[in-house]
C-alpha cells in the first residue's frame, strides 16, 4: 500500500490555540495537511471560517512561505500592503513570501470561508508567522 494521506475536511478539528492573541479574531482554522497531519515537508493546506461581523485574520506575514486563499463562501476584504481588495466566492488571492496581508469578513450576516495553503513551509513556525501589530487590541482595526 502507498503512502497516500486521506482526510475528510469535516472531521478535522479547528486549531484550539489560534485565537485573538495570534491575530485570528472570530474565526476558526483547520490545518488539513501539514507536518503533523500527513507528514508534509514544505506545504500546508487548510480551511478558515470567519463568523459574520467583526471577524478577521489581522495583518501578518510569513517570511518562509507563499500563500493562496480561495474564497468558497461569503465575501470580504483582503488586506494587502496598504490596500483593501474586495473579494467574493470564486476569487483567489496570492501573497508572496514576506508580504503583509490579512482578511476581514465584511458581512454582518453571512459566514466567509476560504481554502488556503502555504508553499515553502509545513507548519506555522516554519512559515515564520509574524503579526504586523502584535500589541493591537483584538478586533481593533488599524486605519491607514
Amino acid at each position: 500500500m502507498g503512502d497516500t494521506y486521506k482526510v475528510n475536511i469535516d472531521e478535522v478539528i479547528a486549531q484550539p490555540d489560534l485565537g485573538p492573541d495570534a491575530g485570528w479574531v472570530g474565526m476558526t482554522v483547520q490545518f488539513l495537511i501539514d507536518a503533523l497531519n500527513g507528514g508534509s515537508e514544505n506545504f500546508v493546506f487548510g480551511r478558515a471560517r470567519f463568523a459574520p461581523g467583526q471577524s478577521e485574520h489581522q495583518w501578518h506575514r510569513h517570511e518562509n512561505a507563499e500563500e493562496f486563499a480561495y474564497i468558497t463562501k461569503g465575501e470580504g476584504i483582503v488586506l494587502d500592503g496598504d490596500n483593501e481588495i474586495p473579494v467574493k466566492v470564486g476569487d483567489i488571492a496570492f501573497h508572496k513570501k514576506g508580504e503583509w496581508h490579512g482578511f476581514r469578513n465584511t458581512s454582518d450576516t453571512v459566514e466567509a470561508e476560504m481554502i488556503w495553503g502555504w508553499a515553502g513551509a509545513a507548519s506555522k513556525s516554519q512559515a515564520g508567522y509574524e503579526l504586523r501589530y502584535p500589541d493591537r487590541t483584538p478586533g481593533h482595526r488599524h486605519d491607514h
